[in-house]
């Protein structure tokens, strides 16, 4: 029998006055995730992370130099013999190519003419033989790191902090299309109640103005005093002033759902609420729920995102507390003459050359820059586990009371639904009593206000049941898998 009363409620709740076409809850949740202006604002952070990776490829890109230059000095002597006048016209350009495992390659290229003017009063002979002179210089300088920068976790672990960043900010993405989502259920639930309101509301102005004209008519074969026809009047006013709140909060209700989904507030929404199924609920086991939540929120894949990219904030961290060594390598070429073509073409090889190794090693005393910001990626770290900690501690009481909620809406929806048909069963009979003048209008108008209640209960009771499931289908991420699920 529990059964049948079940069935039969649920299905008056799909079978709701047809305003317009019927919407789902998954309709209205899609149509708010997809016009909302907070998801494009939240996206612009999951491009701007993008971005980011692009900045960070580009710490490998060459970097290139020129520079061309000329002089003229021209200074006093007190010597016979020296120079008054210099000329220098310079071509210099450099290129630098870091790599992947941290070491550098560079190259520098000096190319120069340099002319020296004497006074008249200087004998030739006292002049410089070679005027003017072409130098040229080529230097190749490799760098590599033996500790601080070896395997290059600077560009790596950025890379990786990154490419973290990006997934993080894509599920927080999906936190925000949840909190829409949850919004949307609570207004379309809402939206559902204000519907039932409306309708039981209008369901008592009926009893009421049939009740006013059977006074009126009672009255007027002076059967009752006109004390009794006033209060059915005003048993009527006080159900179409209650019609009328219930007309005003559904409005508002539709409004705030609308807007949601960025229509005109007053554009028409009929709501369709499904059944439950059986399979819903087999097990309201929390730690299961509890399970799923953390396998399909967005909240649980940002946060491991975030531990990623700390964990490589912190192979930064500590490659930047080493001490910097590097092994530099040098070669180069020299020349140097009176021919601009000779002088060029001899820069290119090894007749006269430099060539150098050597160890450059740098170190901070104390440290505490670096030790700060190991401390820091540690407190962040801790940060991270406290709002994993947070998060399952608020998911779970979503669920502790979206479960109680269930089970008692589905405890008293029966009761209620009893209740109900024993208060149409006892105004009924009241109403028999009173056209047999065995009873007053005081009682017929008590009674209508028990049944008005009654009623009121027990189709709040199923939306009740109804909205409670989908909450816990909210908090284990089931909803919003099913709205974007094609």
């Amino acid at each position: 029998m529990q059964k049948v009363f079940a069935l039969c409620f649920l299905l008056g709740l799909c079978s709701l006055p047809s305003y317009t076409l019927a919407e789902s809850l998954n309709d209205v949740i899609r149509a708010a995730i997809s016009k909302h202006p907070d998801i494009a604002l939240a996206q612009t952070n999951t491009s701007l992370a993008h971005n980011d990776q692009r900045r960070i490829q580009g710490m490998l890109d060459p970097t290139l130099s020129l520079n061309l230059s000329s002089s003229d000095e021209t200074t006093p002597t007190t010597s016979p013999f020296a120079t008054n006048q210099t000329q220098v016209s310079q071509l210099s350009g450099n290129i630098v190519k870091p790599w992947e495992d941290g070491s550098s390659l560079s190259a520098n290229l000096s190319y120069n003419r340099t002319k020296l003017n004497y006074p008249a009063s200087v004998p030739t002979t006292f002049q410089s033989s070679v005027n003017p002179v072409y130098k040229h210089q080529i230097d190749l300088t490799y760098r590599y790191p033996l500790l601080r920068g070896h395997n290059n976790p600077s560009y790596h672990e950025q890379l990786q902090i990154s490419a973290q960043n990006e997934q993080a900010s894509r599920w927080r993405v999906q936190q925000l299309k949840e909190q829409l989502a949850e919004q949307a259920t609570a207004l379309y639930f809402q939206l559902a109640a204000d519907y039932l309101s409306v309708n039981l509301a209008k369901d008592t102005v009926n009893r009421a103005k049939k009740l006013l004209t059977y006074q009126k008519k009672r009255e007027q074969f002076g059967l009752i005093e006109k004390a009794e026809r006033l209060q059915a009047e005003a048993l009527l006013a006080s159900r179409q002033m209650a019609y009328a709140n219930a007309i005003a909060t559904r409005k508002k209700s539709l409004t705030s759902l609308n807007r949601l989904m960025l229509r005109s507030g007053s554009s028409p929404i009929s709501t369709k609420i499904e059944s439950i199924r059986a399979k819903d609920h087999r097990s309201l086991d929390i730690n299961q729920l509890l399970q799923k939540a953390e396998e399909q929120r967005a909240i649980f894949q940002a946060l491991d995102a975030d531990e990623q990219a700390n964990q490589a904030s912190s192979q930064i961290a500590l490659d930047q507390s080493d001490t910097q060594l590097d092994v530099i390598a040098q070669v180069g070429s020299r020349a140097l003459s009176g021919s601009a073509g000779k002088t060029l073409g001899q820069g290119f090889t090894l007749n006269d050359r430099f060539i150098s190794i050597g160890l450059e090693v740098h170190d901070s005393l104390g440290g505490n820059v670096a030790k700060a910001n190991i401390q820091k990626v540690e407190l962040q770290r801790e940060r991270i586990i406290l709002q994993r900690t947070q998060a399952i501690e608020n998911i779970k009481s979503t669920l502790s009371s979206a479960i109680t909620n269930y089970e008692n809406a589905k405890m008293l929806m029966r009761s209620s639904m009893l209740q109900e048909q024993a208060e149409q069963r006892k105004f009924n009979a009241e109403i028999k009593r009173y056209r047999e003048g065995r009873s007053n209008t005081a009682t017929i108008v008590q009674f209508e206000g028990d049944l008005r209640i009654a009623e009121l209960q027990a189709a709040l009771q199923g939306i009740q049941m109804q909205l409670a499931s989908k909450q816990i289908h909210l908090a284990t991420g089931d909803v919003l898998k099913q709205v974007e699920t094609p």
